[in-house]
């Protein structure tokens, strides 16, 4: 092992041949967890145990775990070839039977597909009430800006007032006659 030590960068680096570690390869697929251990048993027989206790012995180097809980099956996972040569790992899964591995590709498309159809759709109604709007207003080109005519209507007369809504004369003498008079 060698300790090499750059000025530039105060932080010690470790480098020898022995570092380039073997490692684990786990593939989950529904409850099911698939460990495949780092070393080929060649013709030796293989010994998984799982927190120190032997669960699997078999001569290929990997090991079926059906219907996995986190809970019950999680923990250290060591392979052993022979007497000679043994892995460890800390496995902690979650797993489900009707779970489905999307891509990241997958995702990023159907969000940017959602995003363009939410787009489309706003600019469709967007311009549908814009023309919604212009044909239900007439624009009048001669009465000033804003369209609106200024001063009163030639065209239409101004409202009649409602009899229900006449003050109440001085003279009357009805129930309502005398409300709100407090300065007499």
């Amino acid at each position: 092992m060698k300790v090499v030590f750059l000025p530039m960068f105060p932080v010690f680096f470790s480098l020898s041949d022995e570092d380039t570690q073997k490692t684990f390869k786990v593939s989950i697929s529904g409850d099911k967890v698939e460990l495949t251990c780092p070393e080929d048993p060649e013709s030796e027989k293989m010994t998984w145990k799982r927190n120190d206790m032997q669960i699997y012995e078999s001569y290929d180097n990997y090991m079926l775990l059906e219907s996995f809980s986190e809970v019950e099956n999680s923990g250290y996972y060591t392979c052993t070839v022979g007497e000679k040569t043994s892995h460890r790992l800390y496995l902690k899964a979650r797993v489900c039977e009707n779970c489905v591995e999307v891509d990241l590709m997958a995702v990023v498309t159907i969000i940017v597909v959602d995003i363009c159809i939410t787009l489309g759709l706003l600019m469709v109604v967007y311009y549908y009430s814009k023309s919604r709007k212009a044909k239900a207003m007439p624009v009048t080109r001669g009465a000033g800006a804003g369209g609106r005519p200024r001063g009163q209507n030639r065209e239409r007369p101004p409202p009649v007032p409602n009899p229900d809504y006449e003050p109440i004369r001085k003279g009357q003498r009805d129930l309502y006659a005398g409300l709100n008079q407090r300065g007499r």
